[in-house]
């Protein structure tokens, strides 16, 4: 029962479901492979904010952004999978995944880029990446520590998108506009252009939702 409630905190409601069919005895090295979209968010500028101010005044600034953005994963059915300093990676299962993380994606662009300009807090300038495809969901660590991660290389494009976005700035794959409804798409998504990744052979076609058109 203990290892239900452990993954409850950090992977969607239907992966966890789908789980519990497993049984609650789960051995160390279980893994199980499924279609998941990877929302991953990224404070820009973060290093020359830590160099800047104190700590107590970046741990203030990342906490409250951290607080916002899992709250409003957390209504769009998403679900936290690791905080990354001034980060996180989010996961979406399920047939309504893409539409889920899209309209997730747009209100954090809208509340996040709202809330700069009232904040008493230090710039929080966030940027985002969401890739689709198969992942690996697998315990890992030891009888003293154990995490269920995200593996692969899903997760691996997320973040790197992430880490060209601008400020406010979200980056699309093409997997993920294959299973976001047309009338979503049409309405948020405009094409960026291909883009390549360092270490893949071919150029991904990259779509980009700013808080111009999310308006």
């Amino acid at each position: 029962m203990h290892e239900m409630h452990h993954m409850e905190s950090f992977l969607p409601a239907e992966t966890v479901a789908m789980i519990k069919k497993y049984g609650e005895n789960l051995p160390d090295d279980f893994a199980i492979e499924e279609s998941m979209t990877i929302l991953f968010s990224d404070m820009r500028g973060f290093t020359e904010l830590a160099e800047s101010y104190g700590a107590r005044e970046v741990y203030a600034t990342i906490n409250a952004s951290l607080h916002i953005q899992t709250e409003i994963i957390t209504k769009h059915g998403g679900s936290i999978n690791k905080f990354l300093g001034d980060g996180l990676l989010a996961c979406f299962s399920g047939e309504q995944r893409g539409e889920q993380a899209l309209l997730c994606m747009v209100e954090l662009m809208r509340e996040l880029s709202a809330r700069e300009k009232t904040s008493v807090h230090l710039p929080c300038r966030v940027g985002f990446g969401m890739h689709d495809g198969r992942v690996l969901l697998g315990l890992l660590g030891d009888q003293h520590r154990k995490e269920f991660t995200v593996i692969g290389d899903v997760a691996n494009t997320a973040a790197r998108l992430c880490g060209i976005a601008q400020p406010f700035q979200g980056l699309v794959t093409e997997a993920c506009m294959q299973i976001i409804p047309n009338a979503l798409s049409d309405q948020y998504c405009r094409y960026l252009n291909a883009i390549y990744l360092k270490g893949k052979r071919d150029g991904m076609n990259v779509f980009y939702v700013d808080t111009l058109i999310a308006e």
